[in-house]
């Protein structure tokens, strides 16, 4: 039986296909015709090391089901949901003797319910706790609760993101119908620097969102604001911190046996991511600041250049902290106008 590229989400599985086959028929799992069709068995690596974290518990799902809750939408394609089990059978059958066990009963992630882990994940989570409270609201410069930042810089290394030069990401400001020039779209100066989730006050950074849409919920328009958009064209390879949980790729993980560390750890980056992306308020505290801040010069100051985080204000762009402001520059202004706002909203009282 045959399987291909339509069976899968994951963009790596998809390149292994497509550069290993040249062959085309009907598949057997998702139905798709006329594509390129792939021998299951040939991606059992991949699916060895993703089978091999998952343990039998009476409180997980079926082994299909459990895969796609631990990992919706980054590996099997909405087309073969019918079919995940038939294909992870087929995928693993060469060695399907030593999985039989967990495709006949539920399962869950044995690193979920690891105790020992705890002893790993748990001492950064609390530290962290602990050291937020202490810097704002006890000692802001000589702390008692400091953390493990050799732990803290391994962890981080993970989540290394190259950005090649060339890449271009976007700012906005908003404006009168003339706009702002080039030089204006930039980074504002130290004296007029207000603090940020990531930048301290008066320490610039420049924040730049990944395209136009972004920055236009981030730069919080109304309708019938003009809105300048400047387009800032990276000057050299760069390498930031990556903090978007949900960004990972799990076989690419899996190939490099990392996906385990990953994550246990995934808790505790997704909490730092949280704290860094939450929109500002009007009635924010910027005291509630400090902890991010601490944590962005920590990552400055070993060498990276800025951070990466989800935009909490749009589920499908993402931001830049940049900490040296002088690796991008400004090639265009565009001005926009609002002419169309969709809100949502939830009732509280």
């Amino acid at each position: 039986m045959n399987c291909c590229s339509e069976c899968f989400s994951n963009p790596y599985l998809k390149d292994i296909i497509h550069r290993n086959t040249s062959t085309t028929g009907n598949c057997d799992y998702c139905k798709s015709q006329e594509v390129l069709i792939y021998n299951p068995r040939e991606l059992n690596f991949f699916f060895q090391n993703i089978l091999n974290l998952y343990e039998i518990n009476e409180k997980g799902s079926p082994i299909d089901f459990q895969i796609e809750k631990d990992f919706t939408n980054k590996i099997f394609s909405s087309k073969v949901n019918k079919n995940i089990k038939e294909l992870l059978q087929e995928i693993i059958a060469d060695d399907f003797t030593s999985y039989q066990e967990i495709f006949n009963n539920p399962v869950i992630l044995s690193c979920i319910n690891n105790p020992s882990n705890d002893e790993t994940v748990k001492p950064l989570q609390i530290t962290w706790e602990r050291f937020a409270d202490e810097i704002k609201s006890v000692n802001r410069f000589h702390l008692q609760n400091v953390m493990d930042l050799e732990k803290l810089k391994v962890l981080l290394s993970r989540y290394e993101n190259p950005i090649t030069k060339g890449r271009k990401f976007y700012r906005a400001r908003i404006s009168s119908k003339d706009g702002f020039s080039i030089s204006e779209m930039g980074h504002p100066p130290a004296d007029r620097t207000k603090s940020g989730r990531a930048n301290p006050l008066g320490i610039s950074y420049l924040y730049l969102a990944d395209q136009v849409t972004t920055t236009l919920y981030e730069a919080r328009a109304s309708l019938f604001d003009y809105v300048a958009i400047g387009d800032f064209r990276l000057k050299e390879d760069i390498k930031v911190i990556n903090l978007r949980g949900n960004s990972y790729d799990p076989i690419v993980l899996a190939e490099k046996e990392d996906l385990e560390d990953f994550l246990i750890h995934l808790p505790f980056i997704s909490k730092l991511e949280s704290t860094l992306s939450k929109p500002k308020r009007r009635d924010d505290n910027e005291l509630d600041y400090l902890p991010t801040q601490y944590l962005s010069e920590y990552i400055k100051s070993i060498g990276y250049d800025g951070v990466m985080f989800q935009s909490s204000l749009y589920s499908q762009g993402y931001n830049l902290a940049i900490f040296n402001p002088e690796k991008f520059e400004c090639i265009k202004v565009g001005v926009y106008e609002i002419d169309n706002i969709n809100f949502n909203f939830t009732l509280l009282t």
